[in-house]
């Protein structure tokens, strides 16, 4: 199977109170950093878009208001967006890219690991549903499989065939 390191964005930290009054230096970081973060480290879900965006502003949680400028800045930014079955997914505005490997050395929820990512791992494992299921689990050092963890890789098992 072949595995990369998680290569991570340089972020620029940011005030969400100067986001909120429109400041546009602050404006103008915001779309640094979600450049660097999607180009970076695409394919990505939202979730942790968001998560890394709490970094920046140095904050555990992100408003609706703020994820509403967010998505807007998205949105203009063009990039491409598929669905991960809980989430979306955010490309480069270039394209959606084969994904030809998976990435290590960032603990991801699993259903935060886009499907094109997962089909290497579910390829190489090649067990039956059930064991499958455990294996994903083991790999990636969870124990317990919960209801949407089990969701997703029902997901990712029709994404595969």
């Amino acid at each position: 199977m072949n595995t990369i390191n998680y290569s991570f964005a340089k972020l620029i930290k940011m005030d969400l109170n100067s986001m909120y009054d429109g400041n546009e230096a602050t404006l103008k970081a915001l779309d640094e950093n979600l450049l660097s973060i999607v180009n970076t480290e695409a394919p990505i879900t939202m979730n942790l878009v968001k998560a890394r965006l709490r970094e920046a502003f140095g904050i555990g949680k992100i408003s609706q208001k703020a994820l509403d400028i967010i998505n807007l800045h998205i949105k203009n930014l063009g990039f491409n967006e598929t669905d991960n079955f809980y989430d979306r997914v955010l490309w480069p505005a270039s394209g959606v890219f084969e994904v030809t490997a998976l990435r290590t050395g960032y603990e991801r929820q699993i259903y935060d690991i886009c499907y094109q990512e997962m089909k290497i791992l579910v390829d190489t494992l090649n067990f039956k549903k059930e064991e499958l299921h455990r294996e994903i689990l083991k790999y990636f050092g969870f124990e317990v499989l919960t209801k949407k963890a089990s969701d997703y890789l029902k997901f990712i098992e029709k994404k595969c065939k």
